[in-house]
């Protein structure tokens, strides 16, 4: 097995199931002698080393990469930046030649354990290649979410769709073959069980994870198809992460916000489930910007054009967002502004007809 070094990679490359050939290679900088490598390096003063550098005036910047390449700034998260940084030290490294940059980023010092998290699996442990090209992958990525979200599992898909689409590729199994799965196990297994025995299974599983975990669990029949398709499920609801991810998801989906965990964990906990929650968001979507449009008119800030907030005064108490509620819907109602309006005031605030 050959493994080269460069000056800047003194970790080095297995040549083996990279697809790069051994004379491509040593003409681009590596060697087969870590000491030569070394040498090179300690010889190598600041500005040599700079990424943005090259022998033949080809480059290539973070930023290009991205414009290039959308997708790796979504589906990369925080691993998105080492993996392109990578791309373009070989780049530019290489002259310009997209091979090399590539075999970087897969491949090279700093980037590799990056590039294993966001392609789980995707090289072939028995002979090193590639299963696919990252787009593929992201590609079938896509199609396991589409899949996943058709039949209702948005919380699922967000918690669990990358980790699902990695075992499918360490399976060898292809999203259409996933997608299939999937089907198959909703139409034999959800849609031939009478609603009495369903709703008589959920019953049981809400109130085992309830007692479980000691905070409400509000499974409905899609969720019952998450633990038909993914056994292992059952851990992320004793957790209480399918519970919020359900309710984290329709949250999104009706209010088009999103919620970090410790919101959605507080809804849960103040008794809002899944079932009820969609009339819950858009009602208080729709007060929210309501009262943003009472805001604007009033040459106020914004500060009341989330529905969480709104959500915060009428289910949590919030005496503050609730205080300033009753200001904004009392001034709209009365028809004055901060600027003109009963008393002129700099506040705009009033109460029943009097500005204060």
């Amino acid at each position: 097995m050959v493994t080269l070094y460069r000056k800047d990679d003194l970790t080095g490359i297995e040549l083996e199931g990279t697809g790069l050939s051994l004379d491509d290679m040593l003409s681009n900088g590596y060697t087969e002698s870590y000491d030569e490598a070394l040498a090179a390096a300690n010889a190598m003063d600041a500005s040599s080393s700079s990424p943005s550098a090259s022998t033949d005036g080809t480059t290539t910047t973070r930023t290009q990469v991205y414009t290039l390449l959308p997708w790796l700034q979504k589906y990369g998260g925080a691993d998105a930046n080492t993996l392109v940084d990578s791309y373009v030290s070989g780049y530019n490294n290489s002259g310009g030649k997209a091979e090399f940059a590539l075999a970087e980023m897969r491949f090279g010092t700093d980037s590799k354990d990056a590039y294993k998290r966001v392609f789980a699996n995707i090289v072939d442990p028995n002979t090193g290649a590639l299963k696919m090209s990252e787009s593929e992958y992201i590609s079938g990525l896509e199609k396991v979410l589409t899949t996943l979200t058709a039949y209702g599992l948005n919380g699922y898909a967000s918690q669990n769709g990358k980790s699902a689409w990695a075992r499918a590729v360490a399976n060898n199994t292809s999203p259409e073959s996933y997608a299939g799965r999937v089907k198959l196990i909703h139409d034999r297994v959800i849609n031939r069980v009478d609603d009495e025995l369903q709703n008589s299974i959920i019953n049981s599983y809400n109130e085992y994870f309830t007692n479980e975990t000691g905070t409400t669990v509000s499974m409905g029949q899609e969720s019952l198809l998450a633990l038909a398709i993914d056994p292992n499920i059952s851990e992320d609801v004793l957790k209480g992460r399918l519970n919020a991810s359900e309710l984290g998801a329709v949250y999104t989906g009706t209010t088009g916000d999103a919620l970090d965990l410790e919101a959605v964990q507080r809804l849960t906990g103040a008794g809002v489930t899944t079932n009820q929650s969609e009339k819950t968001f858009a009602t208080a979507s729709a007060t929210a910007k309501a009262l943003a449009r009472m805001q604007r008119r009033q040459r106020r800030d914004v500060t009341l054009g989330k529905a969480m907030g709104v959500l915060e005064a009428q289910i949590f108490g919030d005496e503050a967002i609730a205080s300033e509620i009753q200001y904004v819907t009392a001034q709209n109602l009365s028809g004055s502004s901060v600027q003109s309006g009963a008393a002129k005031s700099q506040t705009g605030s009033v109460i029943g007809l009097t500005q204060y």
